[in-house]
């Protein structure tokens, strides 16, 4: 018969957080696709329609946040255990910005939701607009409103901009004040939800665990969704190597997207 040793060999079960996550977000996928309280539409934009507009599922993270008690504490100690994981492994996306970034509650991608952005700067009219599905970039004279620079694109490419001859044929002032006027309408902007600067009497923060983080609920719900959608779209491309670091953030990422998936039923 086996003795306690290996009765207590066997009792650290080592757990697949990666199956479990995917398991969990499986589960999400299917709420926001079938529940009918979402509108269909592609994974990234029924996630952003989570984050942007009032559901149950960021309701319910809202409520973990702002309350106390024995299920908030344990979703706010999963929550400060996924950042501290997150700064020791370095798991890097490029699902919103097309280059590497490594995933942080310190520069968590949130959309730009202007679509129009103009000015005058000297004898110019500057505008650039989202328009019909495209990106829309012109240069007026003020003077008579004839248009001495327009582009149209489908996505926003920089690079594909500053490339056209009409654009390389401009000064460079109309160069520098051009793209100034353009990266207005970057699709998503970095947003830090940890709190760089507490007050003295920390009345500007919510302690989760030993960290601080911006007393804003709401945007901290929106940061910790989109935190999970880019661990999910990390884990399904496989992005990055398995190791124990990663594991660990997987753990805590199914913890805590567990908690308030277990209030959709």
């Amino acid at each position: 018969m086996p003795g306690y040793k290996d009765w207590i060999e066997q009792a650290d079960i080592k757990v697949d957080y990666y199956s479990a996550f995917m398991k969990a977000w499986i589960a999400f996928n299917a709420w926001y696709n079938f529940s009918g309280e979402i509108p269909l539409g592609t994974d990234r934009k029924c996630i952003e329609y989570i984050i942007e507009h009032t559901n149950r599922f960021k309701t319910y993270i809202n409520n973990l946040l702002a309350n106390t008690g024995t299920e908030s504490d344990s979703f706010k100690s999963s929550l400060a255990k996924l950042h501290e994981s997150l700064l020791a492994s370095s798991i890097t996306s490029q699902e919103y910005f097309g280059v590497a970034q490594i995933i942080s509650f310190a520069e968590v991608p949130i959309k730009n939701t202007n679509n129009l952005h103009q000015f005058d700067y000297y004898t110019y009219h500057y505008v650039c607009k989202r328009e019909h599905g495209k990106l829309i970039t012109i240069i007026q004279k003020l003077s008579d409103q004839s248009e001495v620079f327009r582009y149209e694109q489908v996505g926003f490419d920089e690079n594909e901009l500053s490339q056209q001859s009409s654009y390389n044929s401009l000064t460079f002032t109309q160069k520098q004040t051009v793209l100034s006027c353009y990266r207005q309408l970057i699709p998503y902007h970095r947003k830090n939800v940890l709190c760089i600067h507490p007050n003295p009497n920390n009345s500007n923060v919510i302690k989760i665990g030993n960290y601080d983080f911006i007393k804003d609920i709401e945007e901290i719900s929106r940061a910790i969704i989109t935190v999970l959608y880019m661990l999910r779209c990390c884990l399904a491309h496989g992005d990055f190597t398995p190791d124990a670091l990663s594991q660990n953030v997987y753990r805590y990422a199914y913890e805590v997207l567990l908690a308030p998936l277990k209030k959709l039923k």
